[in-house]
């Protein structure tokens, strides 16, 4: 169309675009068949609208709640109702941010400012949410290992690590073999410094005192790359240069003092919250006072693809 005409429906074309919000940016953990639903819902807007680009960031589980806790931070008001279960959804314009409490208030929200309807059978989202993780996971080159943490007499309790593969190879090998170790299964937490991190790895006696590598003596400091600024950092322990073996932490905090002397080698993917629950868990002398053991989860063990040459 050209002419006066076709100007005129250019500019109500573009009125109506103006008029309409740009698709809000959503976030959440990538297994989380809600996330994988609002996902599709700002994905379809944003292709409705070509010069806009939606903001959809999915994370793994300790990392989201990570994220989510500087969104608030930052945004503050009514983003503090916002729980980790959930995805997070907003919609930004001009004068203001809407915060959508649920999925629910967003598709009704989309429905009348969009036109927007999604009759799509929810188990599909968890599907997509199961094969989304799977194929993260085999994107990355990493290996993922899977732990059960027993506390006292209560029921095992998940805590997946993702290891930095990339960065320190054969410090992530000896993990890995460490897992096979015949005395890993049920060796105990042996050290808790409040606030700071959890300790574990003493194949002999879970007494503190023993530290070897999985194939024997002491392995050397492959990298001081990655820093100690965050909770959830997987870390080799040592009492010097190039003298790491079985003992590991986990970071509770961020912990500058150690970079330079302490190699992070991995961090937690989902569980942070069992392992805050730990850091906060009775100690005399730094033992819990409880017993806390470690297993291995071998459905949730995934060696890197380097790993298995």
């Amino acid at each position: 169309m050209t002419g006066p005409a076709g100007l005129v429906a250019k500019r109500a074309a573009l009125e109506r675009a103006a008029n309409k919000q740009p698709p809000p940016p959503v976030y959440g953990k990538i297994q989380d068949p809600t996330f994988q639903l609002l996902k599709a819902a700002v994905d379809f807007l944003s292709s409705e609208q070509e010069t806009v680009d939606a903001t959809v960031e999915g994370f793994f589980e300790t990392q989201y709640e990570q994220h989510l806790k500087h969104l608030v931070a930052n945004y503050g008001g009514s983003f503090t109702q916002a729980k980790p279960s959930a995805p997070l959804i907003f919609a930004e314009a001009l004068d203001k941010i809407m915060y959508f409490a649920s999925e629910k208030t967003f598709l009704d929200w989309a429905a009348l400012t969009y036109k927007y309807q999604d009759n799509t059978n929810f188990m599909l989202y968890r599907r997509v949410g199961n094969k989304s993780i799977k194929a993260v996971k085999e994107s990355t080159g990493r290996s993922y290992c899977g732990l059960t943490i027993a506390i006292g007499d209560e029921p095992k309790e998940t805590v997946q690590l993702e290891l930095f593969d990339d960065e320190s190879p054969e410090l992530a090998k000896n993990f890995i073999q460490l897992l096979s170790h015949p005395k890993f299964d049920g060796h105990p937490i042996h050290r808790v410094k409040p606030g700071c991190w959890v300790q574990a790895g003493d194949l002999v006696d879970g007494s503190g005192k023993h530290s070897e590598a999985a194939g024997g003596g002491q392995l050397q400091h492959e990298s001081f790359h990655v820093p100690h600024d965050r909770p959830g950092l997987l870390g080799m322990c040592c009492h010097g240069k190039d003298t790491i073996g079985s003992q590991f932490y986990i970071t509770l905090r961020e912990l500058p003092f150690l970079d330079g002397k302490f190699s992070v080698i991995g961090r937690v993917i989902s569980g942070m919250r069992t392992i805050i629950r730990i850091g906060k868990m009775a100690t005399k002398n730094d033992r819990p006072t409880l017993d806390i053991k470690i297993y291995v989860d071998k459905e949730l063990t995934l060696p890197s693809a380097l790993q298995q040459k």
